[in-house]
């Protein structure tokens, strides 16, 4: 064969070197002296000859020499690679320590020369002997495999699915994680070489990034917990590092997250970590690790309780500390500490006490220095600066940060209290320049585009998204502002840009343009008419081209499409958020959720709705079918009908508030839902009352103290004269039944002249259902009382004020009548039947077992079987306990859903992958008791749920199937049955083959084999 490693033409492949073939031939002699075909006809290396072996790895290392310059898709290249990784799984057996290091040295360098071409071959053998060896061989020997199984799994990024799975199960069938686990915990600084827990603490982070299942066994380790916090305090840097990065991977899972918050004394370490005096490199993790536990708004708020300060001072300290080096850019080795923090600065998305504590220490001056050059100085003297020269100057700088600049501008500006003012310095006004920055910004970037070629796009939707969050602000400072440079910005071309918004967005209503095709573009369109539509000078035009009827179509095309855009997959900077697979996240979403589309055309729609002709005079309003009649209009009637659509369905929270406040424009406010029609029948019947509003006129209105507890605790009399404050002998469930039924309304409550009774049966209304329809005539009355009730997001809408960023969910519950300190009101015990054995104390009793405190009102209304009990006026119906005929957990769950209106679930995440077989057979029971339950107390919902549950938890482990197979039959519930016999009904042979199918009656067993017939013809066709 030639010399020449040329490619000798264009297609040909290149040739080995002769010295490669030589070393080729050298190592394929060696390896045969050990490598056999095995019964499975798979080579196996059998050689337990050390002489032999040290021969072997000797022709390996100068074969893995010389590949690093060789095409290593080269057939002799690849059947070599594949017989090396034989040979050192095999030697990696040996007894030899020498041999066994010198083995996992090589398979260090052979996977390095590799590199992500190592997911071509089998790897499991090799995974596997080195996993075994950890436990077991000498320290340094530890110390290699533990690197050489580190640089194994790093390069199995492409790796397909199933590979990643097999891996894993190779992983698990050796106990590495417990393995590693164990050696960290065994750790003591000064005792062992720091390069074992460094390498060992790498290893672990690797199988936590890429393996999630690993996640929740290490962060429940208490004793590894314990380690890591002793360790990290032992002031080594590279030990320090370790810990971070290991708890970083960790905070992947939201659980995991969880478990880091409560330890105060390792957080407290890592807090400490911010600081300007700490290492360059310790800034850094630490600043990724926040941006793990603040990814929702729960841990953001937890690590901001304790540590707010801490927290802002190292964000701000790492965004601006390149200043006092006198530059004018940030200098390159300075970037990841700049970029990490911008990324930590997003925690602006959440509402909290950080916002001021950003604002107090000058964010807005060390955003503008950053955007222009650390010049910002420069700008003190002038009076004004034309946008010409800020866009001039600001795309000369640092463009990875401005993303993320204008993300943290929009979310500090949307969530600013009403009576916010900026900090100044003379006459100089950072904020000032930074609105006027954004403006400028955003009309040059959403002009450019508009081109086939756009540069900067990935700044495109963030500055849109920020200015519109100024002209949106609470802060009549920073709105004022921002409308009057928009204005100043849009200037003589204002018309002719918006007609092409218009026009453009009109393809989409219409369907002319496809609605995803480019979300981007229509997401950063629908922001242009939201800023258009907040300036008066524009609203003419909007309506003469009939903007209002383009998005009221928009908003249709994302509901009948069933469309899901998020916004982290159109804006570029946020794809950065994870380099590894997160899990247990899944309750966290941004305020727009995957409705970001839906959510731009609403608020669109907002600053429409005002001046739209869809709304208008709803004098004396009965019912949502007379509004209908009354609009006369069919567009009105959709429009209005598409925002109740939102409502009633799953949507984010951003666009149910949204769609609230357009509808509060035709007389509806608040939320109607299944809990609050329920209501209306407490509102109307007077059952179960326990106090009486007595206005100035005589009027009379009974109520219930439970409810108004829950949801409106203003309208209770003060402390001293309620039943709020009543001791616990003076409750009803504490009197024998003779003086139950002799029980008045012992409380009247004397309501102010300056009440109107109308405006109080509306906020009765609301406090009932969550819902009401209101008259014109009651709108001023009924903002006063309004206000003194405290009702926030309802005084919102009534002074036609847009919905608070991040509020949760829109909701009509009664839950606080049940989490209220003392319990108030309460007039009945529920006790479950059959429970497990717990130590019980509770302080509004003497009953010493299980059991949960309630409100009659609220039963009746939640349950139509309660409700005839307590009307039957039997003995049981005058009872002040019932005794409910499920197990403890079915009961928390049944009480959670007649307060609430929702029958708590199971989350399949790691907590409930970690529990045995045990644990989750008794979560599933008590749904099954709950579905048995719900037949006879007629709750159709609760069966249907129950059994959602139980079908989402079946994942085909027969085991757990056939003992919820056998409680469910015993129980009676043959829906259970069915859904349980056909998630395991592909198992069928296995079942049979290990005799469980003898514990199953004839009847299920036929069913069984039913349906595996059924799936094997489904299969084979």
């Amino acid at each position: 064969m030639g010399s020449s490693s040329k490619s000798g033409g264009k297609g040909k492949k290149p040739e080995l070197s002769d010295h490669a073939i030589t070393l080729r031939n050298r190592l394929h002699q060696a390896l045969s002296l050990g490598i056999r075909l095995s019964s499975d006809k798979r080579k196996r290396w059998y050689c337990v000859d050390a002489e032999i072996q040290s021969h072997a790895l000797r022709t390996v290392a100068a074969f893995i020499n010389c590949i690093s310059s060789a095409p290593l898709q080269h057939p002799l290249i690849k059947e070599s690679v594949s017989d090396m990784l034989v040979a050192l799984a095999g030697i990696l057996q040996s007894e030899n320590p020498r041999i066994v290091s010198q083995a996992a040295d090589l398979t260090k360098k052979l996977v390095n020369s590799l590199g992500s071409s190592i997911i071509q071959y089998d790897i499991l053998e090799l995974v596997m002997s080195l996993s075994q060896l950890l436990p077991s061989c000498q320290l340094p020997v530890q110390i290699e495999c533990a690197i050489a199984l580190n640089c194994i799994l790093k390069k199995l990024g492409g790796m397909s699915y199933k590979g990643s799975k097999e891996v894993w199960k190779s992983v698990e069938e050796t106990s590495l994680v417990g393995n590693v686990v164990c050696a960290l915990q065994g750790f003591i600084y000064g005792m062992k070489p720091i390069e074992y827990f460094i390498e060992m603490a790498s290893l672990l982070r690797t199988i936590m990034w890429r393996w999630p299942p690993s996640r929740y066994y290490v962060g429940s380790d208490a004793k590894l917990m314990d380690n890591l916090r002793d360790n990290y305090s032992s002031h080594d840097l590279s030990i320090t590092v370790a810990v971070l990065q290991l708890c970083t991977a960790l905070a992947l899972c939201g659980n995991g997250a969880m478990m880091l918050l409560e330890s105060k004394e390792l957080l407290s370490q890592i807090m400490q970590s911010m600081g300007t005096s700490q290492p360059y490199s310790v800034r850094i993790e630490a600043l990724k690790l926040c941006q793990q536990l603040m990814r929702s708004d729960e841990g953001c708020a937890a690590l901001t309780f304790l540590y707010c300060e801490h927290i802002v001072e190292g964000i701000l300290s790492a965004m601006g500390g390149w200043r006092s080096l006198c530059s004018n850019n940030i200098p390159s080795d300075q970037m990841p500490l700049v970029m990490q923090a911008y990324r930590t600065a997003e925690i602006t998305r959440w509402s909290g006490s950080h916002h001021s504590s950003f604002w107090n220490l000058e964010i807005d001056r060390i955003l503008l220095d950053t955007l222009l050059g650390n010049v910002s100085t420069n700008y003190q003297s002038q009076a004004t600066v034309s946008s010409d020269e800020l866009i001039a100057k600001l795309f000369e700088n640092a463009s990875d940060t401005r993303p993320y600049i204008w993300d943290i501008l929009g979310w500090l500006a949307i969530q600013c209290e009403e009576d916010f003012a900026p900090q100044t310095k003379g006459k100089f006004c950072c904020l000032d320049v930074l609105i006027s920055c954004a403006c400028a910004a955003a009309k040059d970037l959403m002009l450019r585009s508009r081109s086939s070629l756009p540069p900067f796009a990935s700044e495109v939707e963030p500055v849109s998204r920020a200015v519109l969050f100024m002209v949106l602000s609470p802060s009549k400072y920073i709105s004022s502002r921002a409308r009057d440079y928009l204005s100043e910005m849009a200037g003589p071309d204002g018309d002719g840009y918006l007609e092409i918004l218009l026009t453009s967005l009109n393809l989409i209503a219409t369907g002319d343009v496809s609605l995803v095709s480019d979300s981007l573009q229509t997401a950063v369109s629908l922001i242009g008419l939201s800023c258009y539509s907040a300036l008066p000078q524009y609203w003419k035009l909007i309506v003469q081209k009939k903007g209002i009827q383009t998005v009221s179509a928009i908003i249709e095309r994302c509901l009948t499409s069933d469309i899901h855009v998020s916004r982290s997959s159109i804006v570029f900077h946020l794809y950065h958020t994870s380099e590894g697979k997160t899990c247990c996240w899944d309750h966290v979403r941004d305020w727009e959720g995957e409705d970001i589309l839906l959510f731009y055309s609403l608020q669109s729609l907002s600053q429409l709705i005002s001046f739209s002709n869809f709304s208008g005079n709803h004098y004396k309003i009965t019912s949502r079918e007379e509004v209908f009649m009354r609009q006369g209009d069919s567009e009105a009637h959709n429009l209005i009908d598409r925002l109740f659509h939102i409502l009633s369905n799953n949507c984010s929270p951003g666009p149910r508030w949204y769609a609230a406040y357009i509808l509060s424009f035709f007389g509806f406010y608040g939320v109607p839902s299944k809990l609050g029609k329920r209501m209306e029948r407490a509102l109307q019947d007077n059952e179960f009352v326990d106090l009486q509003f007595v206005l100035s006129n005589g009027q009379a209105l009974k109520v219930h103290g439970a409810i108004l507890a829950a949801r409106c605790p203003y309208l209770l009399p003060p402390e001293e004269t309620s039943l709020k404050g009543r001791k616990c002998d003076d409750c009803p469930m504490n009197k024998n039944e003779t003086e139950q039924t002799q029980i008045k309304l012992k409380h009247e409550v004397r309501i102010s002249d300056r009440v109107d009774y109308g405006a109080l049966i509306k906020i009765l209304e609301y406090t009932y259902t969550g819902f009401f329809l209101l008259e014109e005539d009651l709108a001023k009355p009924l903002k006063a009382l309004v206000k003194f009730c405290a009702l926030t997001p309802l005084s919102r809408m009534l002074n036609r004020k847009l919905p608070t960023w991040g509020m949760a969910n829109p909701c009509c519950k009664f839950t606080g009548a049940l989490e209220h300190r003392g319990n108030p009101f309460v007039d009945i015990i529920l006790e479950p039947e059959a429970f497990e054995e717990m130590t019980w104390n509770c302080s509004m009793c003497q009953l010493s077992m299980p059991h949960l405190h309630a409100h009659r009102i609220i039963l009746s209304v939640s349950c139509d079987y309660l409700r005839a009990l307590f009307q039957s006026g039997m003995h049981d119906s005058l009872s002040q306990m019932i005794k409910v005929p499920i197990g403890w957990k079915a009961l928390v769950k049944l009480v959670t859903y007649f307060y609430s209106g929702e029958l708590p679930g199971i989350k399949t995440d790691c907590i409930w992958n970690n529990m045995d077989v045990k644990q989750q057979l008794q979560e599933l029971q008590a749904y099954v008791e709950l579905s048995s339950l719900a037949e006879f107390w007629i709750l159709e919902e609760v069966a249907e749920e129950s059994l959602n549950v139980i079908v989402s938890c079946l994942n085909g482990d027969h085991k757990t199937s056939v003992q919820i197979i056998h409680y469910a039959i015993s129980l009676c519930q043959w829906k259970i049955v069915e859904v349980a016999v056909s998630s395991i009904a592909h198992l069928y042979p296995k079942i049979r083959d290990a005799g469980d199918l003898e514990n199953l009656s004839a009847e299920v067993i036929e069913m069984l084999r039913a349906e595996y017939v059924r799936y094997s013809q489904k299969n084979h066709s």
